[in-house]
């Protein structure tokens, strides 16, 4: 596609979020930014972009992009999850958990923002509002294993220990 047409944004988008899976994150800013240049109403390639950004330690950047994301789509429940992670890795947990629920707002069935907000309400020590949100994830998917393994941990934390075993 791109031989054909080197500016063609959602083969930019494509080829930028294959070269972040491969770890070359460098070149999927790259790449993204090019694509988002050529249509800057794409929310889920500055989404991506912001992904990219923050594996390469460009937080403010990542911060910008996941906005511009859901300023653009505002029924986009990624960019606000993974804003949360953002902030959580920052310490801003207060700030996290707004994401993640806002996230879930949007897209209750979302499991990863489940597990994630269960994980900033255990680091904040709410942990049996940690409990219902690992719960909830996998209610959703019963074979998720995160969800299994942090509500494991958070049981056990609880002195739940013949509940933590089973997870």
């Amino acid at each position: 596609v791109l031989l054909g047409d080197p500016d063609q944004p959602v083969a930019l988008h494509l080829l930028g979020l294959i070269a972040h899976q491969a770890g070359k994150n460098e070149i999927a800013v790259n790449l993204i930014t090019k694509a988002v240049r050529f249509k800057p109403k794409y929310a889920a390639a500055y989404n991506n972009l912001g992904v990219a950004l923050k594996e390469l330690g460009r937080v403010e950047e990542a911060v910008a992009c996941y906005h511009k994301a859901f300023d653009l789509k505002t029924d986009y429940a990624e960019p606000h999850n993974n804003l949360g992670i953002t902030l959580q890795e920052l310490g801003k947990l207060d700030e996290a958990v707004g994401c993640f629920r806002k996230a879930l707002a949007i897209k209750p069935d979302y499991v990863t923002a489940h597990n994630n907000l269960g994980v900033a309400l255990k680091d904040l020590g709410k942990l049996e509002e940690a409990v219902s949100s690992y719960r909830r994830a996998l209610e959703l998917d019963p074979e998720y294993a995160a969800g299994h393994s942090n509500l494991g941990t958070v049981l056990g934390e609880l002195n739940y220990l013949s509940d933590a075993v089973k997870q």
